[in-house]
């Protein structure tokens, strides 16, 4: 009892003093993607990546693009969550063809175990990050116990090749102490500097969201911690102009299931109170998205399938930070006990792509642009 009292006590220091550390004072501003082209003929195309031979589980995919347009996504997947046999894996999207390739292997917990001279038990929750040349891997391992010891390490890669290695940058140090339970599940953004800021989240003395800034080497410069709100997991972060951005956040079971909503001002220097929304939130991942001076929501919901909350995957408007107003569904499950979940979202200021947990089975990828979507609206 006395050695976890003292784990607690290190844990919450660590948090305290990151918190505390000193901040940027002229922050860069962030980079908005804006409509590159006229309207074209609406699209909207709904596929299944394919899976890797003989793996009968998949989940938290992750999704960027490559310079020449293509889609690369990255997943987890193994005999279940956790296992020892679970592999990072990738696939790679033809814009022209509209095809996914076949999966190949991008990190296993043995390469990456060599790496960072660790031992590495599992591996989970991969974030994949663009710029220029430089593709960067954040990626979530455990070397003992469950998910709450876990470590974010970083990998990068020049010149994206499905053939290639990663090479390993660092773990991430995120606390004096112990320096675990921390985790990333959702994309950065882009900052004026060469930078981005990376969202990522603490659960283990407490679920909180924390804003991680790397500068245009990949080297994480300083940590904020937005609020102090509990049991709020996965933050999904977006510009919504050049100098204002926005969070959401997985609730974790509190303040009645609901859904907040932050902003932030000067660039991610001053982070406004949270704000409750109108949208619940039953412990699901989530995403915000900034498309053509609009901001939206992909989420759970009850609508088609009232007893499972993870059986319909909604796309939503924003119409103030606490209303967000549904377009469509995306998709939904069959299964009685399945689900559509996890998704990641990422445009090119024509389409937006979109990549989720499908029944655990496999990865789904949805792909539409503005003028379908202005046909809903």
């Amino acid at each position: 009892m006395a050695k976890l009292y003292f784990i607690c006590a290190a844990v919450i220091l660590g948090g305290i003093l990151i918190y505390l550390s000193p901040k940027p004072q002229n922050p860069p501003n962030f980079q908005i993607t804006l409509t590159p082209a006229p309207y074209t003929k609406p699209l909207f195309l709904k596929q299944d990546i394919p899976m890797p031979d003989g793996i009968p589980q998949a989940h938290a995919a992750t999704l960027t693009y490559l310079k020449n347009g293509d889609l690369l996504t990255a997943f987890f997947a193994g005999s279940r969550e956790g296992a020892g046999d679970v592999k990072i894996y990738g696939s790679v999207y033809d814009h022209q063809k509209h095809i996914w390739s076949k999966p190949f292997v991008l990190l296993t917990k043995e390469e990456l175990g060599a790496k960072a001279h660790q031992y590495i038990k599992k591996l989970g929750n991969p974030v994949l990050y663009r710029d220029n040349n430089r593709l960067y891997l954040f990626v979530v391992g455990v070397s003992l116990g469950g998910w709450a010891t876990s470590r974010i390490y970083e990998l990068s890669m020049e010149n994206f090749a499905p053939n290639k290695h990663f090479t390993y940058h660092q773990t991430l140090q995120l606390s004096p102490f112990l320096n675990i339970s921390n985790l990333v599940r959702t994309l950065p953004i882009k900052t004026s500097d060469g930078g981005f800021y990376l969202p990522i989240y603490h659960e283990l003395a407490d679920k909180y969201a924390l804003i991680l800034k790397f500068d245009s080497l990949g080297k994480p410069t300083h940590i904020t911690k937005p609020n102090h709100l509990h049991a709020q997991l996965q933050p999904s972060l977006t510009p919504l102009s050049n100098s204002r951005c926005m969070l959401v956040f997985r609730n974790a079971g509190r303040y009645d299931n609901v859904m907040f909503s932050q902003l932030c001002e000067q660039a991610g220097r001053q982070w406004l109170p949270p704000i409750p929304t109108n949208i619940k939130n039953y412990d699901n991942s989530l995403n915000l998205i900034f498309f053509n001076k609009k901001t939206y929501l992909i989420h759970n919901t009850l609508d088609l399938r009232p007893n499972l909350q993870r059986g319909t995957l909604t796309f939503s408007l924003m119409q103030s930070p606490s209303v967000f107003k549904k377009i469509f569904d995306l998709d939904s499950t069959s299964l009685p006990q399945g689900e559509v979940s996890y998704p990641t979202t990422i445009t090119d200021g024509d389409n937006i792509d979109i990549v989720y947990t499908h029944d655990r089975k496999n990865i789904r990828h949805i792909r539409f642009n503005r003028s379908y979507l202005k046909g809903l609206q």
